[in-house]
């Protein structure tokens, strides 16, 4: 009996190794790709015309490009953190000109992000907009029905 169960945990395992192998050579794992997904899954879900899907690619670039800064800026303060801990002595006023930078990184992008999302959302229709909130409201409370971030 514990043969058995043991053969089965390897199998089972081994079956899981192989499909999260496959996902990743796939591309199914890095975020573009899911961006992507999440964008083909809106069009098809809120059955958007070509300006509407448009307007959603656009905002699906906004996404990206805001990622690719955000991943550039974060070797970058990887590095300068690196230096301020290796100092002798923590240097406050660099560790929070780091914490000002992010933050104005922040405050740089959001506005496009805004404006690409307002420009997608106010492009829809009543009944759109309202399978749109219905899709985000169930993407935010999460896969088993628990909000997010909540453990």
């Amino acid at each position: 009996m514990l043969k058995t169960i043991l053969i089965t945990l390897a199998v089972l395992g081994i079956i899981v190794a192989a499909g999260i192998a496959w996902a990743k050579q796939s591309g199914f794992c890095s975020p573009e790709s899911r961006i992507q997904k999440i964008t083909e899954r809106v069009g098809r879900k809120l059955d958007l015309n070509d300006d509407q899907q448009g307007r959603l690619e656009t905002f699906a670039e906004a996404l990206r490009g805001l990622r690719s800064d955000r991943q550039a800026h974060r070797v970058a303060a990887k590095e300068a953190i690196a230096e301020l801990l290796a100092a002798s002595s923590l240097d406050r006023d660099r560790a929070i000109d780091l914490i000002d930078e992010r933050f104005r990184g922040m405050n740089d992008s959001k506005r496009a992000l805004v404006d690409a999302f307002a420009d997608f959302s106010d492009s829809m229709a009543p009944e759109q907009r309202s399978r749109l909130t219905v899709l985000i409201g169930d993407r935010l409370m999460g896969r088993w029905g628990h909000p997010r971030g909540a453990h």
